[in-house]
C-alpha cells in the first residue's frame, strides 16, 4: 500500500471511490458513517468543487485542504485521509480531519496507517497544534480507532442528526499535535 497525496488528476477516481462509499453508509447493518440518509450517495456539486479547489491551493492560503490515498499496488484508492482548516478567523493552528476506508479493505490497518500518515505530517508542520474531528456517536469502529490512535473525546451533541427519522448524535475529539 501507498499512500500518497492527491493530485487535481486523481479527483476523477477519488469521486468515484467517495460514491461507492457513500453507497455503503448505513447500509448492510453498518451504521451510518456519514451524517447524510442512506439516500443521498452522491457527494455534493459544493463539496466536490471544495475538494478540487482545495486540493490546488497552497497549505496556509485561504480554502486550502491536503487529501492523501492510501493505494493498492493497482492503483486503486483503499481508503482517504484529509486535512482542512477552519473558516473562522484566530483558528489557523486547527485544522479538521476527514477521513474513509472503502468497505473491502476495513480492519486491515488502513484506518491506523492513514491517521498515522496525517500526524507524522502535523508533527513536522509547526503550524498546526490540534486535530479536531467528528465522528457520529453511533459508528463505534471509528471511535474506537480514533481512541487507538490518541484522540480525546471533548464533547457530545446528542440529537445533532436527525437521519431517515432517526436521531443521531455527534461526538467531538481532538488530540494536541505536541503530545503525539
Amino acid at each position: 500500500m501507498d499512500i500518497e497525496i492527491a493530485r487535481k488528476s486523481d479527483l476523477s477516481d477519488f469521486f468515484t471511490y467517495i460514491t461507492l462509499q457513500l453507497a455503503d453508509n448505513g447500509r448492510a447493518g453498518s451504521p451510518l458513517f456519514q451524517p447524510v440518509s442512506r439516500d443521498d450517495n452522491v457527494l455534493s456539486v459544493p463539496a466536490r468543487q471544495r475538494f478540487m479547489l482545495g486540493v490546488q491551493t497552497p497549505v496556509g492560503d485561504p480554502g486550502w485542504r491536503l487529501l492523501w490515498l492510501a493505494k493498492d499496488e493497482s492503483g486503486r484508492i483503499m481508503g482517504h485521509i484529509d486535512i482542512r482548516p477552519y473558516e473562522d478567523d484566530y483558528c489557523a493552528h486547527r485544522v479538521l480531519l476527514g477521513m474513509g476506508v472503502d468497505s473491502h479493505f476495513r480492519r486491515r490497518g488502513v484506518g491506523r496507517m492513514l491517521i498515522e500518515h496525517v500526524i507524522r505530517y502535523c508533527r513536522t508542520n509547526g503550524l498546526i497544534s490540534w486535530l479536531d474531528l467528528n465522528v457520529l456517536s453511533n459508528n463505534l469502529a471509528a471511535k474506537q480507532l480514533y481512541l487507538n490512535t490518541g484522540f480525546k473525546v471533548c464533547g457530545e451533541l446528542v440529537d445533532r442528526y436527525r437521519i431517515d427519522g432517526e436521531s443521531i448524535s455527534e461526538l467531538s475529539m481532538n488530540m494536541a499535535t505536541d503530545s503525539i
